[in-house]
């Protein structure tokens, strides 16, 4: 290849390289009721692809895959929920209503403000519920709680105790990774056998020992997690597939945590964090197909 050619090749591939955006929000519906809302995806070429969550570390925490367009010279958003990896909601009775959003970003950055109008449908594109979204860029909702950690520190007017009560780190936890709760239940389609299920203790290594089991039988009937990941291969044979993971004590220093992700090998992973009192558990149900919904 003539070497000039070659810089012109790559000059360009510079500026075509995937941009990873990560935006953080609310979805209003009509009755003043606000969702926690997060959304992560990668521009390229205007294109966009990624997943959204709903209702962050609540009841119904909802996963879905997102795909859209960004036009720079327009600052013009959009996207549209097109299916669902997991939810917490009863997925059999989960009516799979999929927002669809059009809106207008200054720039698709950090810093951005993404706000307008959602639409909202099944998947026979029946109508479902309209409202309004507002998203702030990570960077600037994190650069903001940072300024306002500052100042409170530092302002006398403000009484220690209530200091304290102000928990910036529990509003921002909100939007981290799902939580399981001892008793929850994480619905996912999961449309293949294979499944790779990584386990590790991400915090202090204290001894916490946990069960799992695959459609009732014990994949590991006693393991100590450790700060490695360890690699757990199986198949999904049925299909549906049930995984439990029981606390058998809390190590020394409760509760029994214990970091979680799921990989199907192909690039799409879940992350999970499950926190448990001896006895309890969280169970993975997967579904190979979606359940067809009777309205």
């Amino acid at each position: 290849m003539n070497k000039y050619l070659f810089i012109l090749v790559f000059f360009f591939s510079l500026f075509s390289i995937a941009q990873d955006h990560e935006f953080l929000g609310f979805l209003k519906l009509p009755d003043s009721t606000f969702i926690s809302y997060k959304v992560q995806f990668e521009e390229n070429d205007g294109l966009i692809k990624g997943y959204s969550f709903s209702d962050m570390n609540g009841k119904h925490e909802t996963k879905s895959a997102i795909v859209g367009r960004y036009d720079d010279k327009e600052n013009k958003l959009e996207f549209r929920e097109v299916s669902t990896v997991y939810s917490k909601s009863e997925i059999t009775e989960l009516d799979f209503c999929y927002v669809y959003f059009t809106g207008k970003t200054r720039k698709l950055n950090g810093k951005a403000v993404i706000e307008g109008e959602f639409k909202s449908y099944y998947d026979d594109l029946a109508s479902c519920i309209d409202g309004k979204l507002e998203l702030n860029g990570f960077e600037k909702i994190q650069k903001r709680t940072e300024k306002f950690e500052r100042l409170l520190s530092k302002s006398k007017k403000i009484a220690d105790s209530t200091k304290k009560k102000v928990d910036i780190n529990k509003f921002m936890s909100r939007f981290a990774d799902n939580k399981l709760k001892g008793g929850e239940k994480l619905n996912v389609i999961w449309n293949q056998e294979y499944l790779k299920l990584s386990i590790w203790d991400p915090g202090t290594v204290d001894g916490d020992v946990i069960r799992i089991t695959l459609n009732g039988k014990d994949v590991i009937s006693s393991y100590s997690t450790i700060r490695k990941q360890k690699e757990i291969e199986l198949y999904l044979s049925e299909e549906i597939n049930t995984i439990t993971i029981t606390a058998l004590n809390e190590g020394t220093e409760a509760p029994n945590t214990a970091k979680i992700k799921l990989s199907d090998g192909k690039g799409e992973t879940i992350d999970l964090l499950s926190s448990l009192v001896v006895g309890e558990k969280v169970t993975l149900v997967f579904y190979k197909n979606k359940p067809i919904i009777k309205k």
